[in-house]
């Protein structure tokens, strides 16, 4: 998970700047701190800026707003997406290059082909500013889902652990929940028929390596695994076919509360928020807007669309810090565990993303 979230009260869309965060407590978030931007007051909730300058994408023009009733139930199973989440815990710490990490590799590509899709991997090896390890073997995984388009709805997940010598860091909600939540919907759609899933599209599962920092979130220390596969991309010449790419992180916290992400393609973060709201689920997507880098910018830099969803208000701690503490106490700690995470939390966005799919994919040409 991202290393930095800037809060802003309200929306903003349309509008991608660089800014330049004040240095703060990876560990810790550090306690919010003000910022002036024009007439705007921005909230510090954690580090340093990567300074990534993200290229703005050309929105497309939104179909006309229709009121909905609220959708019914999704076959998103829960209880079994948090089973999923156990599943990766139980391998332990799997910082990139582990063999926790190949382990757990290994598994999701059976699990991804039970679904009857067609797995592929990106393995590749990366450079890190770290003494200990220069090199980091790293390998993306990308399930197909062939549509009756080639062009590419794109859902993903990064599944590595941050590397942690003085704490054992299991990462259950960075970056399990999301891993699962991106399993669970690959078995759903994968049942289903072009039909019932109401698009044409072919869909991609990717779960990226190489997320999380080797040392520190600075310069290209960071997001490996997406960068990798966007350069492959666009080396290949199909960066074109992906229309849309949804990324999801830390989004199983039972206390879930998922803002707008600042840099996202405005129209892709706009139906994401509005399915939630039309599913009953609004009080999950706050009209608050946040800044975080994350494995969506490569895909922006590249004139992807993508969109983040991430809660990066994970955990209190006011018995070590008082009243007002950070918002993100269990961030990269040995608290990130199981019992923080909520099945509803994983039911919540699967069922969005499932819901906001159709629509996605009519503006997506």
């Amino acid at each position: 998970m991202p290393p930095e979230a800037l809060l802003v009260g309200g929306f903003i869309e349309n509008l991608m700047v660089e800014l330049p965060l004040s240095p703060r407590s990876r560990r810790l978030g550090g306690a919010p701190a003000a910022l002036a931007l024009g007439a705007l007051t921005l909230g510090v909730a954690c580090k340093s800026s990567p300074s990534a300058t993200v290229v703005p994408v050309a929105e497309p023009a939104l179909p006309p707003a229709t009121a909905a009733p609220r959708e019914a139930a999704t076959p998103f199973d829960a209880n079994r997406a948090f089973t999923l989440v156990e599943k990766q815990v139980a391998y332990g710490p799997r910082p990139a290059g582990s063999v926790a990490l190949g382990k757990l590799r290994e598994w999701m590509i059976e699990e991804l082909k039970s679904y009857g899709l067609k797995v592929t991997t990106q393995p590749f090896t990366a450079k890190t500013p770290s003494k200990k390890f220069p090199t980091i073997r790293m390998e993306n995984v990308i399930a197909e889902l062939p549509g009756k388009s080639e062009d590419v709805l794109l859902i993903a997940s990064h599944y590595d652990t941050k590397y942690m010598e003085d704490e054992v860091f299991v990462g259950a909600n960075d970056a399990g929940s999301s891993t699962a939540v991106v399993l669970e919907l690959a078995r759903v759609l994968a049942a289903m028929s072009p039909e019932e899933r109401g698009f044409p599209h072919t869909l991609q599962f990717v779960f990226f390596d190489g997320e999380e920092a080797v040392v520190e979130w600075e310069g290209n220390d960071n997001t490996y695994g997406s960068r990798h596969f966007v350069e492959k991309l666009q080396a290949s010449g199909q960066a074109k076919r992906v229309k849309a790419m949804i990324l999801l992180d830390m989004i199983g916290d039972a206390d879930l509360a998922i803002p707008k992400e600042y840099q996202s393609s405005a129209w892709l973060a706009n139906i994401l928020h509005e399915t939630g709201h039309e599913l009953g689920y609004g009080a999950h997507f706050p009209k608050m807007t946040h800044v975080i880098a994350d494995d969506h910018l490569p895909f922006l830099r590249a004139g992807i669309p993508a969109a983040d969803l991430i809660d990066f208000a994970y955990g209190k701690d006011e018995v070590n810090f008082g009243p007002g503490g950070p918002d993100n106490a269990y961030w990269h700690t040995a608290r990130d565990t199981v019992d923080k995470l909520s099945p509803r939390s994983l039911k919540i966005v699967g069922d969005t993303v499932l819901r906001a799919l159709p629509k996605i994919a009519r503006v997506a040409r």
